[in-house]
């Protein structure tokens, strides 16, 4: 993923954030789906989107073949979903 796709996907970010809980600071903590959650800054945006993205895609694979769904893997791709305001898909119905 490019840069300019990041700084899109950002943008995005900021939106929906703005959307769910308002115009808060970087470093207010707000609760959402049950985690803990604060407004990433665009360093911390794509770090945590790019985990995301590489854990979501290493999910479909093992499920596409049939292998069995490790459960730590699937929490902390569930936490980086809340955290970039994702929805998570469910692997499991696949």
């Amino acid at each position: 993923m490019s840069a300019f796709d990041y700084l899109d996907v950002y943008r995005h970010y900021l939106v929906r954030f703005e959307e769910n809980f308002g115009n808060l600071e970087f470093d207010e903590i707000v609760q959402h789906r049950g985690q803990l959650i604060q407004k990433l800054r665009y360093d911390e945006f794509v770090v945590k989107f790019s985990e995301f993205k590489k854990i979501e895609e290493y999910l479909r694979e093992v499920m596409s073949k049939g292998a069995t769904l490790n459960d730590e893997i699937n929490r902390t791709y569930r936490e980086l979903s809340y955290n970039v305001l994702e929805t998570p898909k469910d692997f499991l119905a696949l």
